[in-house]
């Protein structure tokens, strides 16, 4: 299912805040190239459809830029470039389509009880799957330390498959204040490191020894779904009371959003494009690349094209090639929302600008993004409210 315009920015804005707890201190004990957001597995092109990377000013990215007061592109006519559907004010969806079932909405349910989880702490066992233990590891191999291999209080999740295969195994079945060896061998393909005074280590295909002692233990305890629990928890702050309430409130929201999606589906299905114009296209490239830039200057004190190279890609163009598909339907769906709102002459209300501002601080996103996004979101309430659900 594709999703709106909004949604995916919205993911892309948050990403940065998530991986910066990911990676925080944790490097060369992962796998060969480290985990990152960045895709892995490129697609196998090395150039974009939207030219080089080295084109975009993407250090310097605004969100609002290229957007006029009203939450369009500035000095562009969406309808130039798309032909809506000629059913855009009547769009037929399917209900079977935006129905959400009840593996769905127990899939919300069970996400929601993961975030009110709380951390226990275990005494008068050892560490078993399941538990995050908190280590100090000191690595060698050869006797030889190396860069990035030591590491005091670090909590691991056991059975994460967060460090190289076997680590986790080995703490499995000590005890609190234990200090002991354990013995694994570092992929085939694993970064070089280096010891205290600078000399290349090789670390692919070595077997290295780790000290490690366990400092402490801990499982995670995931509240009882009760109407007490609800009740206690969004009884005051969202007035739902019961087990029974909160599926409701989920049943209600997954068919929501299921609806946005297929309307946006149908839209893009129906709807004619001429070619894209490059001002709405490059926007996206531009925050894609700026993102990826900033996370690699801030979090691991690298320029983007090493960034690229340590993800798996050739270059940075490369990286930007594998997400064409993306930019060209971002920009697709930003020239269906201004159409409608073109020919539909919609405006956001002040409760939809309201909404906006409070999701978006003006001094980073800028006036004229919040009213965008306040805009695109009375467009998708009139497709809404004209769809034709049977």
């Amino acid at each position: 299912m594709k999703r709106n315009t909004r949604t995916l920015l919205c993911i892309l804005c948050a990403i940065l805040a998530v991986v910066c707890v990911i990676f925080a201190g944790f490097t060369l004990i992962k796998g060969k190239n480290s985990a990152s957001p960045a895709s892995s597995a490129s697609s196998g092109s090395t150039t974009s459809i939207y030219g080089s990377a080295a084109d975009y000013d993407y250090q310097n990215f605004n969100y609002s830029d290229g957007l006029d007061a009203k939450g369009y592109r500035t000095g562009i006519r969406a309808l130039d470039y798309v032909t809506l559907p000629a059913d855009v004010a009547a769009l037929p969806i399917a209900k079977a389509d935006i129905t959400p079932t009840e593996a769905d909405i127990q899939s919300q349910i069970d996400s929601l009880l993961t975030q009110y989880t709380t951390s226990q702490t275990v005494t008068g066992r050892a560490a078993q799957k399941g538990d995050t233990v908190n280590i100090d590891y000191a690595g060698t191999v050869d006797g030889v330390a190396f860069t990035g291999g030591t590491c005091a209080g670090y909590d691991l999740t056991l059975g994460s498959g967060s460090f190289i295969d076997g680590f986790e195994d080995q703490i499995v079945g000590h005890n609190i204040g234990d200090t002991f060896d354990v013995n694994v061998t570092f992929p085939t393909g694993y970064n070089d490191s280096t010891d205290a005074e600078g000399n290349a280590i090789t670390l692919s295909g070595k077997a290295a020894v780790f000290s490690v002692t366990l400092n402490s233990i801990s499982q995670s305890v995931t509240p009882e779904l009760t109407d007490a629990w609800v009740d206690t928890t969004f009884g005051t702050s969202d007035g739902l009371h019961t087990v029974e309430a909160l599926r409701s409130y989920y049943a209600a929201a997954l068919q929501d959003s299921d609806l946005e999606n297929a309307l946006m589906d149908a839209l893009l299905d129906g709807a004619q494009f001429k070619e894209l114009p490059k001002e709405v296209t490059s926007y996206y490239i531009r925050l894609y690349l700026n993102y990826y830039y900033s996370l690699a200057s801030n979090y691991y004190q690298t320029d983007l094209e090493t960034f690229a190279k340590a993800n798996g890609y050739a270059d940075a163009d490369a990286m930007m090639a594998d997400s064409d598909s993306m930019f060209t339907h971002l920009a697709k769906q930003d020239l269906l929302y201004q159409a409608i709102a073109e020919t539909q002459n919609i405006q956001p209300t002040q409760e939809q600008l309201d909404t906006a501002a409070a999701s978006y601080s003006a001094d980073l996103y800028g006036e004229n993004f919040i009213y965008q996004t306040a805009l695109q979101n009375a467009v998708m309430d009139w497709l809404k409210s004209t769809a034709v659900i049977s």
